[in-house]
Parts: structure tokens; C-alpha cells; sequence
């Protein structure tokens, strides 16, 4: 597959295609053929804001957790930038997630307060889902058990 028919794929995805009352349904499995064929191709790279796109366009669909998006942006270096860029563009349950992950890793003072203020952000964003907001509020309450 060809690197702009893997692109066209991104963005040809739909929150029916991870409507799991929908047996016909296959988003998880395209996902997984899509970032598999991306890795195949050089400088998979340079997709990065597409596989942040798919979050911010489906901000309450279940992606996976972590699913192909994550495990394929967790291969790449330099992710982070554009990752807080899309959190604050539209936070989604995969992106604030991915905060959540991050925060259990072990992290500098000022880097695990730079996260922390990344979900309150994400929790008062307007564009933010009640999903998204719920899981917000439950990884706030979590890092802060934690600290």
C-alpha cells in the first residue's frame, strides 16, 4: 500500500466503523492494517498529525487501549510536541489516555506538573466529550493519589 492510499485510509475512517453493536463493524481491525502498512513505508514519520488527526475526529470512539495509534506513535521519536498540540486541540479518550500513561512513567517534577496541567486543560476544553471528561477527572484523581 502506498504511502498516500494509508493517509486516504486515516482519514476515510468513521465512528461507525467502531460501533461495536455494528458486527460489520471492522475500524479496530483497519486500524491495524493501516498503521502496519505505515511502518512499512520510509518515513512513517511524517504521519504523525495524521494518527493524531483520527483521535481528534473521533474523540469518544474506543481506538484501543493503547491499540495500533498508540503502539505505532509510541515507535516514533519526537511524537510529544504534536501529541500536546492535539490534546489541546480536541482531548479524546485515547489522547487523554495517553497523558494518563505517560504520568506513570517515571518523570521530572516539572514534567508531571506540565501533564497534570495538560488534563485540566483537557477537563475544561469546550470541545471535549463527557466521556472524555469523565475520564479526565478520573486520571486527575488517580496522579494525585499518586503525589
Amino acid at each position: 500500500m502506498r504511502y498516500e492510499e494509508i493517509i486516504a485510509g486515516f482519514r476515510g475512517l468513521q465512528a461507525e466503523d467502531f460501533d461495536y453493536m455494528n458486527v460489520s463493524a471492522r475500524g479496530s481491525e483497519r486500524l491495524a492494517e493501516l498503521t502496519e502498512a505505515l511502518m512499512s513505508t520510509p518515513d512513517a514519520e511524517k504521519a504523525i498529525p495524521e494518527l493524531f488527526n483520527v483521535m481528534e475526529r473521533l474523540p469518544d470512539a474506543d481506538l484501543g487501549s493503547p491499540g495500533p495509534l498508540v503502539h505505532t506513535l509510541e515507535r516514533f521519536h519526537g511524537y510529544e510536541k504534536e501529541f500536546v498540540r492535539s490534546v489541546r486541540r480536541q482531548p479524546s479518550v485515547l489522547s487523554v489516555w495517553m497523558v494518563n500513561r505517560i504520568l506513570n512513567t517515571e518523570l521530572s517534577d516539572d514534567t508531571r506538573r506540565a501533564y497534570i496541567g495538560l488534563l485540566n486543560e483537557a477537563s475544561a476544553h469546550p470541545l471535549a466529550p463527557e466521556a472524555v471528561r469523565q475520564d479526565v477527572r478520573g486520571f486527575i484523581e488517580l496522579q494525585m493519589r499518586k503525589t
